[in-house]
């Protein structure tokens, strides 16, 4: 069933820009970076800004929303900075650019007084060891409202992390699971979706978790469009009889897994 077709090392590059004036605290540059991470669709870039804007940290001017490893999230006039134009890449199939992102990322990523962003790369971030030295703060959602949001707008990539299903679109829900448990695998500190949409507590307390020392501004995001945009996308799961079926979809993938063997380069990708 084709569900688809139901489904309505240059100082000045990396110089930070503070998205919000700070409350007193330590120099952004003596504050760990922050490293955001979530699975596509799922809220990261607004709580990406609103993160940075509470601890008080820059983003590159070169990059949209911190999303390092994304060439469509850079300035066309600035490509030439940015990685190869790859998604879920995994060690096994492409070494030569999994490592060339890993090395870029060791390269690019300031270790302090940045934020930065990732929802292409769950793979390459979780065999990064450069992570380490990195507060991680981890977006999940549900992996069935990412499925759905993807299908919709035919973004078919993780698919290429797919070893048991290859058909459309087992093969992306799979990518999908497989990707979440890398980030489940990362430390950090977790933000759920379904917690974040509501109010802006969730973010905070994990946040304060991050930098306990650091005086936070109020990480503000949700305002009436907000709202609206959340209730009617409630409403159109709801009534989807596709995303029903995605939910089942990810309950069968993530039952057949634990009994298949991971192909090797899932395992290489794994911290």
């Amino acid at each position: 069933m084709n569900l688809l077709h139901f489904v309505p090392y240059d100082a000045r590059v990396n110089r930070p820009r503070l998205l919000r004036p700070a409350p007193v605290r330590p120099p952004a540059t003596e504050l760990r970076s922050l490293f955001v991470l979530s699975l596509p669709r799922s809220l990261s870039s607004l709580l990406y800004v609103a993160a940075a804007r509470a601890v008080g940290l820059g983003e590159p001017e070169w990059t949209t929303d911190g999303e390092i490893l994304n060439r469509d999230r850079v300035p066309r006039r600035l490509q030439s900075l940015a990685p190869v134009d790859e998604r879920f890449t995994l060690l096994g199939v492409a070494p030569h650019s999994f490592l060339h992102l890993t090395a870029y990322l060791d390269r690019t990523a300031l270790r302090h007084g940045y934020a930065y962003k990732d929802v292409v790369q769950p793979f390459v971030v979780g065999g990064w060891e450069g992570l380490a030295e990195f507060e991680v703060l981890k977006v999940r959602r549900d992996v069935a409202e990412v499925a759905y949001t993807m299908l919709r707008r035919e973004w078919f990539y993780p698919a290429r992390a797919a070893s048991v299903f290859d058909t459309h679109p087992w093969a992306l829900v799979e990518g999908l699971v497989r990707a979440d448990a890398v980030l489940d695998a990362l430390p950090g500190e977790n933000v759920d979706y379904a917690d974040a949409i509501l109010d802006h507590s969730a973010l905070e307390a994990a946040l304060s978790r991050l930098y306990p020392a650091t005086p936070l501004a109020s990480p503000r995001y949700i305002d009436r469009r907000f709202i609206h945009t959340r209730r009617r996308l409630a409403l159109e799961r709801r009534d989807s009889l596709v995303f029903r079926r995605l939910e089942w979809m990810v309950s069968e993938v993530r039952d057949r897994l634990q009994l298949d063997e991971p192909r090797k380069e899932i395992v290489e990708a794994l911290p």
